[in-house]
């Protein structure tokens, strides 16, 4: 969905301090999100496409594998040099992109993240079924770091689930159970019969299902953007040695398609998601529990009247095809000469946390924002409710939407629920970038009987 900046947009000397020259502060590596990536790459091409835009952001996680394995688009034969050729790629404009975030990691340290998986037995774990990538998960898992791990399933999870099998044979139970609590998983579309063996044995992994959420990176909503004429124009020509190894189509799509991107879109520190909580909805997707163990899958929103699983990514697509055109960019401009996203300030709070607000049924909660833009260019600010994201589903009025102050009437029908206030700032570089923060209004009093129910799906 397009968000059109606002016709009166703040001086940059109102919202923040004069340009920068760069680079970007880096983000100490214990706020990032552990991450390890899976794929199934070598088969449909759109692996490749997610590997090219997800190596612009390996300065936002903590990566810490870079692991193949098999999934629908191949049965046998693991490409991991595939990834290789993508990583040496990088390793030749990482130095301009440090010129705008210094926390790249290096190519030689994600060369050394690549492990290969098994290239046989699709579906099976148990003995003799170890592999390199399956022994570098337990090696990942025993690190003295209670952070999570995420793991970015884009085929089938067979080493991981080779790795929960053999630390189940292998440790204590009080071992394994730590371990595994430690394990978060974003799956599209569980490739391999594995994931049924996980979640039947081992209920209490946390395991995001996205399936077909996860269509909404490429189908639906604005196709200008996912065109074969915008990725010529913004990503394969002109850009440096990375985009001509990001793949002009994929299976079933001439242009973007990148199947695989929500899962590490899924944490993107951006002030929009809140990975432990799958049902507040991001970049990445929105989830619901399904009642099995600790699994969430698709969700719904609706987006122009139409009601989809797909527009909880699809939504988005204007900002993070935005966001990755000025990606590109970083890897052959200077600093002055490309595009860097604001930051985004509620009611002083300069975090990218979750705010949370307690309010009153009745209640007017004003909010205030500020901006600050590494580039001193104008700011845009837009107010608006998630509905499908809080548990009170009514008309939630915000008077202010355009503007740097926004007031928002709490319906008395919302006693005992919550609203979810989004604010988006969007800068006036080139392509326009947004920053986000989410704001939780926590309503007191016992549920009204016939406030609108929350939507299960």
């Amino acid at each position: 969905m397009r968000h059109v900046l606002p016709a009166v947009l703040l001086a940059a000397g109102l919202c923040g301090p004069a340009a920068a020259k760069g680079p970007l502060p880096p983000v100490p590596a214990e706020a990032k999100h552990r991450y390890v990536l899976m794929t199934d790459i070598g088969g449909d091409p759109d692996d490749m496409q997610s590997m090219v835009r997800f190596l612009l952001y390996a300065c936002d996680y903590q990566v810490e594998g870079l692991l193949t394995g098999l999934g629908w688009g191949h049965d046998r034969n693991t490409r991991p040099e595939l990834i290789r050729e993508r990583v040496e790629a990088y390793g030749q404009v990482v130095g301009n992109l440090r010129k705008h975030r210094p926390d790249y990691p290096s190519a030689e340290r994600l060369l050394g993240l690549i492990k290969d998986g098994r290239d046989t037995d699709k579906h099976k774990v148990g003995p003799d079924m170890n592999s390199e990538a399956s022994d570098w998960i337990v090696r990942v898992l025993e690190r003295d770091d209670p952070r999570p791990v995420w793991f970015g399933i884009w085929g089938g999870p067979r080493e991981l689930a080779q790795a929960i099998w053999k630390i189940a044979e292998t440790r204590p139970a009080d071992e394994a159970k730590r371990l595994k609590a430690k394990i978060r998983v974003h799956s599209i579309a569980d490739q391999d019969k594995t994931a049924g063996w996980v979640k039947k044995h081992h209920p209490d992994v946390f395991w995001i299902y996205s399936r077909p959420c996860f269509c909404g990176m490429y189908a639906k909503g604005d196709q200008s953007l996912v065109s074969p004429a915008w990725l010529r124009e913004n990503v394969r020509t002109g850009h440096g040695p990375l985009g001509p190894l990001y793949p002009s189509k994929a299976v079933g799509k001439a242009g973007v398609k990148e199947g695989d991107t929500p899962s590490f879109f899924y944490l993107l520190p951006n002030g929009l998601g809140d990975p432990e909580h799958p049902e507040r909805g991001g970049w990445g997707g929105r989830f619901r529990p399904t009642g099995r163990g600790n699994e969430y899958r698709d969700a719904a929103d609706t987006v122009e009247g139409k009601r989809s699983s797909l527009a909880t990514i699809y939504r988005w697509r204007e900002a993070y095809q935005n966001e990755f055109e000025a990606r590109m960019d970083w890897c052959v401009k200077p600093f002055e000469e490309a595009n860097h996203a604001p930051s985004a300030v509620v009611n002083g709070d300069t975090t990218r946390r979750v705010l949370k607000i307690k309010a009153d049924p009745g209640e007017a909660v004003r909010l205030t924002a500020k901006g600050i833009d590494p580039d001193g260019d104008a700011l845009g600010f837009t107010w608006w409710v998630y509905r499908e994201a809080g548990t009170y589903r009514g008309e939630v009025p915000v008077a202010g939407a355009d503007s740097a102050e926004a007031t928002v009437s709490v319906p008395k029908q919302a006693a005992g629920r919550t609203v979810h206030v989004i604010l988006e700032v969007t800068d006036e570089g080139k392509p326009p970038l947004t920053a986000y923060r989410r704001l939780i209004l926590q309503v007191s009093g016992e549920p009204v009987p016939d406030a609108p129910a929350r939507d299960r799906r």
